[in-house]
């Protein structure tokens, strides 16, 4: 019961929110299709606040209070989840 109280006041009074970034490491391209494959990298990122989000262009802070700034040239892809 406590753990429930608990866990309803934390969804009221806090913020959280989970960011995973998939950057571009790599292309190949095949020469006879001419067909060009990405490999991505993974990272991830626990926010409390975050004041913008584009494709090439996130500003938050994170959970220690420290501003985290993602800024690249070519969009990368990003997945936002509210934990609280």
């Amino acid at each position: 019961m406590l753990d429930r109280i608990k866990q309803w006041w934390k969804q009221i009074t806090i913020e959280q929110y989970e960011l995973t970034v998939w950057f571009e490491d790599s292309c190949t391209t095949n020469t006879e299709t001419k067909e060009e494959t990405y490999t991505r990298s993974k990272k991830v990122f626990q926010l409390e606040s975050i004041s913008k989000h584009t494709n090439n262009h996130i500003k938050g802070v994170d959970i220690n209070g420290c501003a985290v700034e993602i800024k690249t040239v070519k969009p990368f892809d990003y997945h936002i989840v509210k934990i609280y």
